[in-house]
């Protein structure tokens, strides 16, 4: 992966993160969500994207680029609030890049998400009334793509693995 790629798979993390933070989803479960809920929660998110572009991009090879748990900076006493990220990789020839982003751009109008900033190479959006953001994006050589979904920070039962899955 190129160093721009990194770069624009960030700044989709960021944009999501940005969503959350500005008010676009503010639904709180007060502790009572577990960490392997959240990660389920992730990979239909995922899932339900990827469905979303399969009619225009076809059958992928997927591997997963990241997924872990981040400790949030602000934390309330007897609670524990983490945020957790995945990234899927797209191993697909992207023929025509604005109709991929064009399905999933359709995907989030669909299941009722706010659009997130307009960016280049990529579209993001988040649950209504929630934390959850997603981001679709084609990466710069068109030979791959990317689903970025982030929890931002939600509370949790437990304290999660650092890094990895709960399960």
């Amino acid at each position: 992966m190129s160093k721009s790629e990194r770069m624009a798979k960030s700044a989709a993390v960021g944009t999501l993160m940005v969503l959350a933070a500005t008010g676009c989803g503010g639904a709180m479960n007060n502790g009572n969500v577990s960490p392997d809920s959240v990660e389920k929660k992730a990979h239909t998110l995922t899932q339900q994207a990827l469905d979303a572009l399969t009619p225009v991009i076809g059958s992928a090879d997927t591997s997963v680029e990241h997924q872990g748990w981040k400790q949030c900076s602000t934390e309330t006493p007897g609670n524990h609030r983490f945020e957790y990220t995945y990234i899927l990789k797209l191993d697909v020839l992207v023929q025509d890049p604005e109709a991929a982003l064009a399905a999933a751009k359709a995907h989030f109008a669909k299941e009722g998400y706010l659009p997130g900033p307009p960016q280049t190479g990529r579209v993001s959006a988040s649950e209504a009334h929630s934390t959850w953001g997603v981001a679709v994006g084609v990466d710069d050589d068109k030979k791959s793509m990317f689903i970025s979904v982030d929890s931002d920070c939600v509370f949790t039962t437990h304290d999660p693995p650092k890094t990895g899955s709960s399960s």
